[in-house]
């Protein structure tokens, strides 16, 4: 948990909370008022947890997305599919104002192409992230991940540093390389980054400074909200 006040007074416009799951009701609350506290606009929770944190959330205009995690190879199983889309439907009847859906990188195009057909219903009045770990994704694949992107027409894409090995990860240069190709990308960008204060201000400098255009839909998911 990050406690950095002149951290967040930089970049708290940028700031959204990561709820892992497993917390009971007093956890959840105090995250809760983590949001309200810090006015965050969005808290990624998991769909079990969904209807308690809309109770506390409900009057406010924090957005509340429900995590859902697509198995490998699962985009091509309309079996998967239909249990996904069933579980995503049950959140966002328990409160929740949109759906974030990590997967493989490699699954994406197939994912976009199953999905069609029920995209439209499903996410009525309510959004779609779609969620990759950064490290997956080439310098040259960027644009079909936009693409893709932009035929699910996903009001966000969530870039995930899943493993940060440093320099090694070349994370500037990945970000750098998907902003390159961002001209016409129509969705927010959202990150999460493993509350890494110098990731987290990497990539809102990145945005701000290539596409400044995007830079107010940025948010950065930071795990936290026990004691704010």
């Amino acid at each position: 948990m990050m406690d950095r006040d002149s951290f967040f007074d930089e970049f708290s416009a940028n700031m959204a909370l990561w709820c892992d799951g497993g917390r009971d009701a007093g956890e959840l609350a105090r995250a809760a008022a983590v949001v309200m506290g810090r006015e965050m606009p969005v808290i990624s929770a998991v769909p079990d947890d969904v209807s308690m944190l809309w109770t506390w959330l409900e009057k406010t205009s924090a957005r509340i997305y429900a995590r859902f995690y697509l198995p490998a190879r699962g985009a091509r199983d309309m079996n998967v599919i239909s249990e996904l889309t069933g579980r995503i439907n049950a959140a966002f009847k328990q409160g929740a104002h949109g759906a974030q859906i990590f997967m493989r990188a490699a699954d994406l195009a197939d994912f976009a192409s199953e999905i069609g057909v029920v995209r439209d219903d499903l996410f009525f009045n309510r959004d779609l992230a779609i969620g990759l770990d950064i490290s997956e994704v080439g310098p040259f694949d960027w644009g079909a991940v936009f693409n893709a992107v932009a035929r699910l027409r996903a009001r966000a894409l969530v870039l995930v540093l899943a493993r940060d090995a440093g320099d090694k990860s070349d994370f500037v240069g990945r970000v750098y390389a998907a902003l390159r190709a961002a001209d016409e990308i129509k969705c927010d960008l959202h990150f999460v980054l493993g509350n890494s204060p110098a990731r987290i201000e990497q990539a809102v400098r990145l945005v701000r400074g290539m596409r400044p255009a995007l830079a107010g839909g940025v948010r950065v998911f930071f795990r936290g909200g026990e004691d704010g």
